[in-house]
């Protein structure tokens, strides 16, 4: 459930159904011209982003904690899709921005671990 190949392969399935997802509410939007399908759309297109960074992060070597809560990331993204299918849910943009914030922070760590990580193998490279 948590494996890196199953996590790469459900990912690029959320970036897919979160593609799927903004062109629907555009879609509404052009037929609505309401403000929330508007604000639909950036919701969409943070869970869009979210699960474009789900896609790097899961070709990272990471920790076994790390990928659980990364995994956890994909499936509410997948979750959010499901409900906005069969309810017509949309849940607004606040766990949007709390899926974006949070797979944001967690790749722009480890690119500046992984940053660290190089420079220091790379003086130690010097020193010998």
């Amino acid at each position: 459930m948590f494996k890196p190949s199953i996590l790469k392969t459900i990912a690029y399935i959320a970036l897919v159904c979160c593609a799927l997802g903004i062109l629907f509410t555009i879609f509404e939007a052009t037929v609505y011209h309401s403000w929330r399908s508007y604000l639909n759309i950036i919701s969409w297109a943070l869970l869009l982003y979210s699960s474009f960074l789900a896609t790097r992060l899961s070709t990272y070597d990471l920790y076994e904690e790390d990928m659980k809560k990364l995994g956890l990331y994909i499936y509410g993204i997948l979750v959010l899709f499901v409900l906005f299918l069969i309810l017509n849910l949309s849940l607004g943009i606040l766990p949007a921005i709390f899926l974006a914030i949070g797979l944001h922070n967690q790749k722009t760590g480890f690119d500046s671990w992984m940053k660290e990580s190089k420079e220091k193998e790379e003086t130690d490279k010097q020193i010998i």
